[in-house]
């Protein structure tokens, strides 16, 4: 057992460089897992954070997903590297070593590796814990003071070596499975066996199209209904199209090159060639990576446009800085203390009543709102206030004018062209008049509570209140509360006046919304969303990036001896250079664009779902696509500096 062991560890220092990168990529996706479960269980930051246990189950969940998806990872890498290694295995069979003995070593290598990974994973990860904490709170928190003490938590360990070490045990018995079935004589001429060149289909790469083009279409055209219920049809359309066309469609693409003159081009007959025989062992590869390259841009480009618009979506859902219902004099008075207190001014302030009116109208839909229904109320105000309403808004809105006899409807839609081709020229009916809508808001700042905002002429209005067409108190004859809108210097920083409002409010008015309120929750929301993106996004560069870096260094290998052919019959060192670029770059940067094309069309369905709802612009899908646009190029050039690895390494060992 001695010997096996001292073998192993000598056969791992010996191809130390071929396992660094899968070694440094398993050690942070065990640094990753142990983060999730130390800050699930550091009590200091979840006593931080508003909603604990949904972060909890949120961090755990993902923590799972990274760790199964590591587990199908290592399956991967582990056939991977026992197929390579079949002339060494089959040199220790011809020396005696029964297949018994040569399992047993594979079995010792992987725990070896797996061990020495879970230690740098799990040192690292506590070493850094302090830290990580500290970065998920900045993220999360709109006003983090102060420190985070260094805690190492036992479950976390647990919870992260046990998992692991089942999953290399695993790895380590399959691959004594796998060597019973070796034959000797097959083991010795696996180095000269290459892989059969693949032609493809021409109805598998049209139909691999048709998939993903029926999944695109879908993607883009379906509205948000219709969008959930066909969510994982559209996922199963698109995955199979991708992998039939890396398996099928990219072959019959490679051989049609054939017919083109620039195919017999020197290096573009070798690098095409070369790959095009490599395509039925990394295929698969490569369609994973384009699927999981779509996911993770997709989940952290989403995350960090709702974090890099938490702000504006404060103020698009609540409009104002604070906001609360009330008739109590003592509670104002109590209000204007409390800014008094902390010195901080205020900007603008406006109470007014909630005034209510029930105008008829013709019953249609339009921007899949049904409008005209006998139980539809209006808030309703005059020119003057309703602008004074917009004065006190903390975003700048254009003051409205209105003439006798008109009237403007606002509400928020997402799609007010598309309102007012609708609503302009229709008339609302009072008691004793009748008045004509000639313009649309999208904004819905100034319902307090109903559905839809009527903005009228001041003498409109006055006449209306005359006649009893607008009310403000209920059916019991209860007056409503005057709702009275703040605007104040610095409303999102002032922490410490916002919990004092806070306590001020809570229990003693009808309702009252402030935007600091959403704005933390928001940012604590998205910011764990960022932050778990981001690691999730890692791990998945790093385990596709090292498994093809893997890939490629060993077909380095056995394909030495056709660059030493091709060396022989007169080709330079810059042609050799030339080909090794040409035949490496599909590889890595195929799956990627594949990858970029699934997360352009994602995004369109997260814009239908989310964004459209939640970005007050004009055309919030451009605006996905411009923070996504950052997130593709991080991608690439991390990809682009593992191609660059795993090109000089193919370059050393090929020459």
């Amino acid at each position: 057992m001695m010997k096996l062991t001292a073998l192993a560890v000598r056969n791992i220092k010996r191809s130390l460089p071929k396992y660094a990168m899968y070694f440094f990529a398993l050690s942070f996706s065990v640094f990753t897992v142990y983060s999730f479960l130390a800050l699930n269980f550091n009590e200091q930051v979840m006593a931080k954070l508003t909603y604990s246990d949904r972060y909890r189950a949120l961090l755990t969940s993902f923590g799972v997903i990274i760790f199964v998806f590591v587990t199908f990872f290592l399956i991967s890498s582990n056939n991977s590297f026992i197929r390579a290694r079949k002339k060494e295995i089959s040199t220790y069979s011809l020396f005696g070593m029964t297949n018994r003995k040569i399992g047993l070593l594979l079995f010792i290598e992987t725990m070896i590796i797996g061990s020495a990974a879970l230690v740098a994973g799990l040192g690292l990860g506590m070493f850094a814990s302090k830290l990580t904490a500290m970065v998920l709170l900045n993220l999360t928190l709109a006003h983090f003071v102060g420190d985070v003490k260094f805690v190492i938590a036992p479950e976390a360990i647990y919870l992260t070596i046990i998992p692991f070490l089942l999953v290399f045990g695993v790895m380590g018995l399959s691959g004594r499975r796998v060597i019973g079935k070796f034959e000797l004589i097959d083991l010795f001429k696996a180095h000269k066996t290459l892989e059969t060149r693949s032609t493809g289909s021409i109805i598998l790469l049209l139909l691999s199209l048709l998939l993903i083009g029926a999944g695109y279409y879908l993607a883009v055209s379906l509205g948000l209904g219709e969008l959930l219920l066909w969510a994982l049809p559209i996922l199963a359309l698109v995955i199979t199209g991708t992998f039939l066309f890396f398996r099928s469609g990219l072959p019959k693409i490679l051989s049609g090159l054939q017919n083109r003159p620039s195919y017999y081009r020197g290096d573009n007959l070798i690098a095409v060639s070369t790959f095009n025989h490599r395509i039925k062992s990394i295929g698969g590869l490569m369609a994973a990576i384009a699927v999981l390259s779509a996911v993770a841009v997709t989940v952290i480009a989403s995350g960090y446009t709702l974090y890099a618009t938490v702000e504006k979506s404060t103020y698009d859902t609540v409009g104002y800085d604070l906001y609360f219902y009330t008739d109590n004099e003592q509670v104002l008075h109590d209000v204007h203390a409390a800014f008094a207190e902390y010195d901080v001014n205020i900007i603008d302030e406006h109470t007014t009543y909630r005034y209510q009116a029930w105008p008829r109208t013709d019953m249609f839909v339009a921007v899949e709102w049904e409008f005209g229904t006998p139980d539809t109320y209006y808030r309703i105000y005059p020119q003057s206030e309703f602008n004074q309403l917009l004065s006190a808004a903390r975003e700048r809105y254009r003051q409205v004018e209105v003439g006798k006899g008109e009237a403007v409807l606002a509400v928020r839609t997402g799609n007010n062209e598309l309102l007012e081709k609708e609503w302009v020229g229709r008339k609302l009916h009072f008691s004793d008049s009748n008045l004509t809508v000639t313009a649309c808001l999208d904004l819905d700042i100034t319902v307090f509570g109903a559905y839809y905002t009527v903005v009228v002429s001041d003498s409109d209005f006055a006449a209306l209140m005359e006649n009893g067409d607008i009310v403000t108190t209920d059916t019991g004859g209860r007056p409503f509360d005057r709702v009275t809108v703040v605007k104040y210097e610095n409303p999102l920083g002032s922490h410490d006046l916002n919990r004092k409002l806070n306590q001020v409010l809570r229990g003693r008015v009808g309702s009252y919304r402030m935007a600091y309120n959403h704005y933390i929750e928001a940012l604590e929301a998205f910011g764990l969303v960022c932050f778990i993106g981001f690691f999730m996004s890692i791990v998945f560069i790093l385990m596709t990036a090292s498994l093809l870096y893997f890939k490629q260094v060993m077909a380095a290998q056995e394909e030495r001896h056709l660059y030493q052919m091709l060396r022989k019959i007169g080709i330079s060192g810059r042609m050799e250079g030339k080909v090794i670029a040409k035949r490496l770059f599909p590889v890595f940067f195929i799956p990627l664009l594949v990858g970029f094309a699934h997360s352009i069309f994602a995004m369109k369905s997260a814009d239908t779902m989310v964004f459209s709802s939640m970005l007050a612009v004009e055309n919030s899908y451009l605006t996905v696509l411009q923070f996504s646009a950052v997130m593709y190029g991080v991608y690439a050039l991390i990809y682009g500096v593992f191609y660059f690895i795993t090109k000089r390494q193919y370059s050393n060992i090929v020459s």
